[in-house]
């Protein structure tokens, strides 16, 4: 018996409204209700839409029909304000009491550098659970205030009235649990202080501008739950993590010239690490049991000791990545000495399947590393080294020759 044959779609109107009503929740709302000249079937599709996003100002004909429209809707899901800064906030709490009234799940708001302060119905009845906030100067939120479902917050170039004021949000979010912090010139405060104990992936970047500012400046983290953490930080001068007993997956790329061997200790749970740093060395006593995957970038002059000590320390190894290059990376002239382990590390005699090594040069040095990984990974299903050296032919020979027949070898 024939399989009845799927019906072909040839026209975007013959996709189910589920569908469709999806497309246009992720366009401009302007540009949603513009759909319904299209077609009888698109006339009134935009208006069982749930999420709408306002971009403009809040004064006018057009910011009033679109108060009016929300107010005839049963449910929002999502509500997007891009808000002149020279708005009140009375026009936007109005819009954000309407969406809160209505189960508001997602909030965002960007008012280019405005002033932006909590309406009373985001944490009293509130189901909100996400929160963006951009270019906009932050208001405290009022004591007695709590966010009692939010686990998402994003702070994209906030301004905070001090530094306190980001510990006294984040202590008002009791189930928080995903935060994005942006940090840009517009940001004033000095020291983030983040003190979430519910919190599990946390994303920082601290990489746009052109110099550090002065004083003290950087973030304090405090995430014992953390299974998620980025941070790509050009301009701190003050880190601080402490343990995350429970992370999975690290990348941490950061020029911090105050001790920072003391974040890679708080790293050594995790098993995926993707690190560029000054650092050279982890505090003393740090074993990476659950490590498996490691990207290691050469920003540091000494980077290949601690290569070497987390091989020793890093018995579970699968993957290995070198000489990743971020943007702001000083490029050296090759490895300039090696430290062979005085045994063979564990992760390269029973785990290590994939070594990689790009801006590979090929000095006396890093040819001795890289036969003796080659030489006692036991376990290697690929090898790849990526080279501009002109020599491209002689040192592929002599890698090969020592790669076992089990290994995949590639060399470009």
């Amino acid at each position: 018996m024939e399989k009845p044959k799927k019906k072909e779609i040839r026209s975007m109107s013959e996709f189910p409204d589920e569908l469709l009503l999806k497309m246009l929740n992720l366009l401009p709302t302007k540009d949603a209700v513009a759909t319904s000249v299209l077609s009888k079937r698109w006339i009134s599709l935009w208006k069982e839409m749930n999420a709408f996003r306002y971009d403009g100002d809040t004064v006018g004909r057009v910011y009033w029909g679109f108060a009016l429209f929300i107010t005839k809707l049963l449910n929002l899901d999502s509500l997007d304000l891009k808000i002149s800064p020279y708005s009140t906030n009375k026009y936007i709490n109005y819009l954000v009491n309407i969406a809160v009234a209505r189960s508001l799940r997602k909030l965002r708001v960007e008012m280019v550098c405005g002033s932006f302060e909590f309406p009373k119905s985001l944490f009293i009845h509130s189901n909100l659970e996400t929160v963006i906030l951009e270019k906009v100067t932050l208001e405290d939120p009022p004591l007695d205030a709590r966010f009692v479902c939010l686990k998402s917050l994003h702070l994209l170039s906030v301004r905070f009235s001090s530094d306190e004021s980001v510990e006294t949000l984040l202590s008002r979010c009791p189930v928080l649990e995903d935060l994005v912090v942006r940090r840009s010139s517009f940001t004033n405060v000095m020291v983030f202080t983040i003190d979430v104990p519910t919190l599990r992936s946390l994303c920082v970047d601290n990489s746009v501008g052109e110099s550090r500012p002065e004083g003290v400046h950087g973030f304090v983290i405090r995430t014992p739950l953390l299974r998620w953490f980025s941070i790509k930080d050009r301009f701190s001068n003050y880190l601080r993590f402490e343990d995350m007993p429970e992370l999975v997956k690290a990348s941490v790329s950061v020029v911090c010239e105050s001790q920072p061997e003391l974040f890679l200790g708080s790293l050594a749970s995790t098993q995926y690490l993707s690190l560029c740093s000054q650092t050279t060395y982890p505090p003393d006593g740090t074993s990476f049991l659950s490590l498996e995957h490691l990207e290691l970038c050469s920003c540091s002059s000494e980077w290949w000791n601690l290569l070497t000590l987390i091989l020793n320390d890093a018995p579970r190894l699968r993957v290995l990545k070198l000489n990743l290059f971020q943007e702001h990376c000083v490029q050296h002239d090759g490895m300039v000495s090696w430290n062979k382990p005085s045994f063979v590390p564990e992760c390269l005699s029973s785990h290590l399947e994939i070594f990689e090594w790009r801006q590979y040069k090929g000095t006396e040095t890093e040819r001795e590393a890289a036969k003796y990984i080659l030489a006692n990974g036991s376990h290697l299903k690929k090898a790849a080294f990526y080279s501009e050296s002109a020599e491209k032919q002689g040192m592929l020979k002599e890698l090969e020759c020592v790669a076992r027949d089990s290994c995949t070898f590639v060399f470009e």
